[in-house]
């Protein structure tokens, strides 16, 4: 018999399983793996923000971490779904971690907070340019590693969740994601102000391999279609990622997610890379409670993908989607125009309800029209699309407020919008008219 501690530990264990012990390793490593993402991501927008304080070329510098991580995308992207549908998910994942670290860790040799007198004297002599170069590669060989890990990742979901807990299991990772990044946010403020760039460069690539390790312990069984893949040769390539592009063509629903998410990706990068200089100039709100700022309406898509499985079995999967782009892109020009920060956390605290749904759903979605064999190529083009959306986006975005609508004052009667609260309308319109094409493309799927 067991002694009573011990009978205890296994219950514990056994009620703090997500759906099974797979998922909830893989909901483990990625809830980690997010928050150090975040707090890297906006570690680097502080970073480069504070490099080029009141210089009219920071939008645009700032952008190019944003560009930095989509270019790789774009060009290894398609073929990516190709080998995921290959390689072994698990194997890829963890090779991928373990790059991402070293790559992240690579960083500390320019953040200057190594004990190293010399180098740190050399760091310190660095031009800005080198800097910028440095971190610049550095994104673009993660993102390039990320285009293997995301779709390994989304096509193993589908091997360890039954077909009728997918929105369940897509509902907890949003969930937490959201979390995660509210956490990071909150602390990449207050641990570049106080600490430097360092701790946030040295949490990210811990946070890599303890997603490798997490990974490492998962017990999945490779399925048959993906050894014999292996086998094919290179030249099978081209073939393959035709294959799974007319198979996306030839399905309306999956056409019409792959429109839908462009344009909001396109509106809702737009607001992100702007950001920054929305809430630090047109709301004032203090550098150091940027990150904080930030997180807050993370509370709305958390409050979002609890009741998403519920409201989705109710209305329908699709409607739950178009209606969520329709509501954001609304209330995306209705947060931004007064420049109110109070209005501005109210908006965005319900923006993020209705945009955590719709996230939560597209996975499922897409899950459910794509056989096993075609996920990773599926997936993968979702993934070049919208970095496509996002590329456009941060460069326009950041092109524009630099260059062409710099300095630009409109008066209304609700106060003065200048080049971000015009960029911030136009982002809100875009995605607006990404729930309507859905709206009109869904109706032909009754």
């Amino acid at each position: 018999m067991l002694h009573h501690s011990q009978k205890r530990l296994a219950y514990w264990r056994q009620h703090a399983l997500l759906i099974n012990r797979n998922y909830t390793l893989l909901w483990l490593g990625g809830t980690v793996s997010l928050i150090g993402d975040t707090l890297f991501t906006t570690m680097l927008i502080l970073w480069i923000g504070t490099l080029l304080h009141n210089q009219s070329a920071a939008p645009l510098a700032v952008s190019g971490v944003m560009l930095a991580a989509a270019l790789p995308a774009l060009l290894i992207g398609p073929f990516a779904g190709v080998f995921v549908d290959r390689w072994p998910k698990q194997k890829t994942m963890r090779t991928m971690d373990a790059l991402r670290a070293m790559l992240v860790f690579s960083l500390l040799l320019i953040s200057g907070p190594l004990p190293l007198p010399a180098l740190d004297a050399a760091t310190k002599a660095l031009p800005l340019s080198i800097k910028l170069t440095v971190i610049y590669l550095v994104v673009a060989a993660v993102s390039s590693l990320s285009q293997f890990f995301n779709p390994s990742a989304k096509a193993l979901l589908k091997e360890i969740v039954s077909e009728e807990q997918l929105t369940r299991a897509s509902a907890l990772s949003i969930g937490t994601g959201m979390f995660g990044w509210a956490i990071g946010s909150t602390f990449a403020g207050i641990c570049y102000v106080y600490l430097g760039a360092g701790w946030a460069i040295a949490l990210n690539a811990a946070s890599f391999v303890w997603s490798w390790a997490l990974v490492r312990r998962m017990h999945v069984s490779e399925p048959a279609i993906a050894a014999a893949a292996r086998q094919e040769k290179l030249r099978h390539v081209f073939t393959e990622l035709r294959d799974g592009l007319r198979f996306i063509k030839g399905h309306l629903l999956l056409r019409t997610i792959m429109l839908t998410q462009s344009l909001f990706q396109f509106g809702w990068e737009s607001l992100s890379m702007l950001a920054l200089f929305y809430i630090t100039q047109n709301l004032h709100v203090p550098m150091s409670l940027f990150g904080l700022f930030s997180a807050v309406p993370s509370i709305g898509g958390i409050l979002g993908t609890c009741f998403v499985d519920r409201y989705a079995t109710k209305i329908g999967a699709a409607r739950v989607y178009y209606r969520a782009m329709i509501f954001s892109g609304i209330m995306v020009v209705l947060s931004t125009v007064p420049n109110q920060s109070f209005i501005a956390l109210v908006g965005f605290s319900l923006i993020n309800i209705t945009n955590s749904q719709a996230e939560v759903i597209v996975g499922p979605l897409i899950l459910n029209a794509t056989p096993e064999k075609m996920v990773g190529r599926v997936f993968s083009t979702l993934g070049t699309v919208m970095t496509i959306s996002s590329l456009l986006a941060t460069f326009l975005s950041g092109y524009f407020s630099s260059t062409l609508l710099h300095g630009v004052a409109i008066h209304l009667y609700t106060g003065e919008l200048n080049a971000t609260n015009i960029l911030n309308i136009c982002a809100g319109v875009t995605i607006l008219v990404s729930g309507l094409h859905a709206y009109r493309r869904f109706r032909r799927l009754r």
